[in-house]
């Protein structure tokens, strides 16, 4: 299975991984993502820096990374502000930013690098009622497309100052999560290959959320996977949001399989008659 989980430290990242670190201050953010990096100079990535405070990190910093301007110059790191970000892709939307992030990577293959690694402080996005939903879509929308696309990773800043809301949409579509407290992390729904992998606990405060995750998640044709082999908890709240996922499914003909389903869960399914309202299949895996 793709890495998943809570980690203290910067991951030695490779290809198709997805981070969300919650920050304390700039210091630390500078320094995570000098570290992150660094790592993909080493695997000989293209490097990409979005956000308001890593520029200016960089700019404090001219000898980050053994010469940031040399690096520029060369066309192995580009620094975009979220202004810059946004005016690039055309406007933020989780389709422009999707069609963004594929050009981008495509281009440093074809220019002979190994991948695409993403820097992005959306601090500001989160802690703007304008764009947090779009914001939580698209995260969940670039993790499907991190995990099956060309050759992109991604480590995504946040502040920990956030609405405590706001900081648990946001890591609950993220499969590798730094914070501050791990139990504001309930949660997290995400890709390992075209499955999708439920992980944690989902409780009735946090159904609403999983409703909203699983409503924006990519499905191609063929038998949607929803793998719950992780899923330490869940009650009857979480059931009803993963049988209104998998009935709206059913509508357009995708039958929904609940790998590894919990005991639990495959008797309470039916002793709430969720089976004749979202006909699902419990297959097991090894």
């Amino acid at each position: 299975m793709r890495g998943h989980g809570m980690v203290s430290e910067v991951p030695t990242s490779t290809a198709h991984d997805h981070v969300c670190w919650i920050y304390r201050d700039d210091a630390e953010l500078h320094a995570v993502g000098m570290e992150f990096l660094a790592g993909g100079l080493a695997q000989g990535e293209r490097l990409l820096c979005v956000g308001d405070r890593m520029a200016e990190g960089l700019r404090r910093d001219p000898g980050a990374l053994g010469g940031a301007a040399a690096l520029i110059a060369a066309g192995t790191l580009e620094v975009l502000t979220l202004t810059e970000a946004y005016e690039a892709a055309g406007g933020f939307s989780t389709e422009r930013q999707r069609a963004f992030y594929d050009a981008a990577t495509r281009r440093a293959l074809t220019d002979g690098y190994t991948g695409l690694r993403v820097l992005a402080d959306v601090t500001a996005l989160a802690g703007d009622p304008v764009h947090h939903d779009e914001l939580v879509r698209w995260e969940h929308v670039a993790d499907e497309f991190i995990a099956n696309g060309p050759g992109m990773s991604a480590l995504c800043g946040y502040r920990a100052d956030l609405p405590e809301a706001a900081l648990a949409d946001v890591t609950s579509v993220h499969p590798l999560v730094h914070t501050t407290a791990d139990d504001a992390v309930p949660f997290r729904l995400f890709f390992d290959g075209r499955r999708l992998v439920l992980a944690g606990d989902v409780d009735t405060l946090g159904a609403e959320r999983l409703v909203r995750a699983l409503r924006s998640s990519p499905v191609e044709s063929g038998a949607p996977a929803l793998d719950l082999t992780d899923l330490r908890f869940a009650d009857v709240a979480a059931y009803r949001a993963i049988a209104a996922w998998a009935r709206a499914l059913a509508d357009d003909g995708e039958p929904v399989e609940l790998w590894n389903a919990p005991a639990l869960l495959r008797r309470t399914w039916q002793l709430l008659g969720l089976d004749e309202w979202a006909s699902v299949s419990f297959p097991s895996t090894a």
